[in-house]
């Protein structure tokens, strides 16, 4: 089983909200530690996200080998910690496929901003 995985999440992002909670629900082993941005605690735990876009793309932090994911990235080290998703995590290696992915959320990332009306990446 793989080092805890810490997912900095944007709390003022109705959607990040969703998909933190979505993933904390699968999560019956402690597999991920899903921070909000505002949690003072995150700076404690993941001083390698300092100086990251984190309001930008949510990021992840390996609490073993301290290795950074973000957005898209992220998909393949999540899937590989929860039960019932391992089989999937192969998938998201695929030549091309973290490319093409990552290039669709930075695109729904911007969208989010554009429809909220929030500056982005502040």
């Amino acid at each position: 089983m793989p080092a805890p995985l810490l997912l900095a999440y944007d709390p003022a992002c109705t959607l990040c909200c969703r998909m933190a909670l979505w993933l904390a629900r699968r999560d019956r082993r402690g597999a991920l530690l899903v921070v909000s941005l505002k949690d003072p605690e995150l700076r404690i735990l993941g001083a390698e996200l300092a100086g990251r876009p984190l309001e930008r793309e949510i990021h992840g932090l390996d609490l073993g080998t301290r290795q950074v994911w973000a957005g898209a990235d992220l998909l393949h080290p999540i899937a590989r910690r929860l039960p019932g998703w391992r089989w999937i995590a192969p998938v998201f290696t695929l030549p091309g496929l973290p490319r093409l992915l990552n290039r669709i959320y930075l695109r729904w990332a911007a969208w989010r901003f554009r429809r909220t009306g929030r500056p982005p990446f502040a």
